[in-house]
């Protein structure tokens, strides 16, 4: 870190961009906060499938919910993804 700071000041100091001086290496970004939809949607859980004897109709619904559940978690990662995405281009750089 200090390392960091020591080429940041250098780096500034040579190309006589400091305006104030040392550069302030202690502001965070206030980062926008995580969708509220996305954590329910990522941590639904599977239909629950009862202990006991269970008919036709019964079945139908719990494929059908699992159906939906399966193609609804890839569509909440995919929207988490575009957030991060979007987050970055708005306030970072990328990690190697």
């Amino acid at each position: 870190m200090r390392a960091a700071v020591a080429m940041a000041l250098a780096a500034c100091l040579a190309l006589g961009s400091c305006a104030r001086g040392v550069p302030d290496v202690t502001v965070r970004p206030v980062l926008p906060p995580v969708p509220a939809d996305l954590e329910a949607c990522l941590h639904r859980e599977f239909p629950e499938i009862p202990e006991r004897a269970f008919g036709r109709r019964d079945a139908v619904r719990i494929i059908a919910d699992a159906k939906l559940l399966d193609r609804a978690k890839p569509a909440c990662g995919d929207r988490a993804l575009h957030w991060m995405k979007a987050v970055v281009a708005a306030f970072g750089r990328t990690t190697p």
